[in-house]
């Protein structure tokens, strides 16, 4: 539901080979349309992971989720005596094209419950909203989501769920767009100055497409490796996962 095809963290964990715990984040419930999207969305991660009384050895982030990794790395830096480590598969600063991207995908998943009508109807929205001028990835996202709830909930009533279980359906898209706008409105880049970056083939992903936007500073990284994989399969990549192996085997603030 959150428009989702790619390897996951669960299929790179294997080859890892950790002697330490992997914990996963969890995008926390919220509506683009009224929640603040701001610092305070960190704090349920921050705060577990301080109420853990854990050392953080390293923090890894995939797509726009690198944002966040940068971001947390450099807060729990500053919590702990070492700073964490940063790892990050095709990271991505969100703007309005990867919000819309990401959109386009969750409706994609979505052909078997939603009509011909209502996913043209969702794409022109989007269109529309894509077509405002200097319309903020924020403001976007909650005009998406304003867009997708009735035609969503009203497809999966549809399609036989209950009430309550189309709604939670439905509000995980809100909480997708919620992620996606929070990580609009922070800096990754003075965190992702120390990490090693997992870069695929894929042209439209992470750094490749970065480097080709215009307006896009220049993207400073410690250490760059480069896969010819898709970037739908970077973390489900055998040879991937023994090169982070390798680089997580390294103490903080080393680079292989």
């Amino acid at each position: 539901m959150t428009g989702r095809n790619e390897g996951g963290f669960a299929d790179l964990a294997p080859g890892l080979k950790l002697d330490c715990d992997l914990w996963q984040t969890v995008a926390p419930v919220r509506d683009p349309e009224t929640d603040p999207l701001d610092d305070s969305y960190l704090e349920p991660w921050l705060s577990e992971v301080a109420a853990s009384g854990r050392t953080v050895r390293a923090v890894l982030g995939y797509c726009a989720g690198s944002v966040f990794a940068g971001v947390l790395a450099e807060k729990i830096g500053a919590r702990q005596t070492t700073v964490p480590r940063v790892v990050l598969f095709d990271p991505e600063l969100v703007d309005v094209p990867t919000v819309h991207l990401q959109f386009g995908r969750v409706v994609g998943n979505m052909t078997t419950v939603l009509t011909p009508e209502e996913i043209a109807e969702l794409s022109g929205a989007a269109e529309r909203l894509a077509g405002q001028p200097d319309v903020a990835p924020a403001t976007f996202a909650a005009g998406l989501y304003a867009a997708f709830r009735p035609i969503g909930t009203t497809a999966l009533r549809r399609a036989g769920l209950d009430e309550d279980y189309a709604g939670e359906l439905v509000q995980l898209v809100g909480s997708f767009m919620s992620y996606l706008a929070t990580a609009a409105g922070l800096d990754p880049r003075p965190g992702w100055t120390g990490a090693t970056v997992v870069t695929s083939a894929s042209v439209t992903s992470g750094l490749n497409r970065m480097r080709t936007t215009p307006g896009v500073a220049p993207i400073e990284v410690a250490d760059e490796r480069r896969f010819e994989v898709e970037h739908r399969d970077l973390l489900r990549t055998p040879a991937i996962a023994e090169a982070v192996a390798g680089v997580l085997a390294g103490g903080p603030g080393e680079h292989a």
